[in-house]
């Protein structure tokens, strides 16, 4: 068992690696007489990322019920993943996910905004429902066992890395949000602390309305 784990933190660090690269080419952006990550001017639809990140899921919402990347036919799908125990990241996201929404209006109406679990281990469905109750009731948690969040981090090149051990480890985790079209592709990516105003103005450009 101990020699796997160099092999472990090996892909650790290049899966880091290539998020940093995400991060950097794509995000690194500022915006006019502020310091604020901006978005992306969006993605081609033969970017070479617009067909590599996103995929097929299969996970169970937060009323218990089997969903897919299809069960929201139709709708544009804003993707987050975090965890209900982060102390920082997540809820504050979350919470900006509450202006932007209410800014877009009813273009809002064309976007599902989906929490997905990094932590299956102690985000059950009913853990999952009490936390995004905190939030905008279009807000959706999503989690599964963990090989079938281990395949939503990988189709969507997330990382997720626990931190300490016992009952109170941390999970250190990629802090994106991804638009996925109704096509299944992604259509864009944005930072976390991206001023909510310029997240909305930059939904509402893609998906209209």
């Amino acid at each position: 068992m101990r020699a796997k784990t160099p092999i472990l933190i090996i892909a650790a660090l290049i899966a880091i690696a290539v998020l940093a690269w995400v991060e950097i080419t794509y995000l690194d952006r500022q915006g006019p007489d502020q310091g604020t990550p901006v978005a992306s001017n969006g993605l081609p639809p033969d970017h070479e990322l617009a067909g590599a990140v996103g995929g097929p899921f299969s996970l169970t919402d937060e009323d218990g019920k089997p969903v897919t990347e299809k069960s929201w036919p139709g709708k544009f799908l804003l993707v987050f993943f975090g965890y209900t125990y982060c102390p920082d990241v997540c809820p504050t996201t979350l919470a900006e996910l509450d202006t932007v929404l209410k800014d877009l209006g009813p273009a809002a109406d064309k976007i599902q905004p989906l929490f997905i679990t990094v932590d299956p281990e102690r985000d059950g469905a009913a853990e999952l429902k009490a936390y995004t109750s905190s939030f905008d009731p279009r807000i959706t948690g999503l989690t599964g066992d963990r090989p079938a969040i281990d395949a939503a981090l990988k189709a969507y090149r997330v990382v997720a890395v626990r931190r300490g051990e016992g009952a109170d480890y941390s999970m250190d985790h990629s802090t994106l949000l991804y638009l996925m079209g109704p096509d299944g592709r992604l259509k864009d990516i944005y930072s976390h602390d991206m001023d909510p105003k310029a997240l909305a103005d930059a939904l509402r450009q893609k998906v209209g309305g």
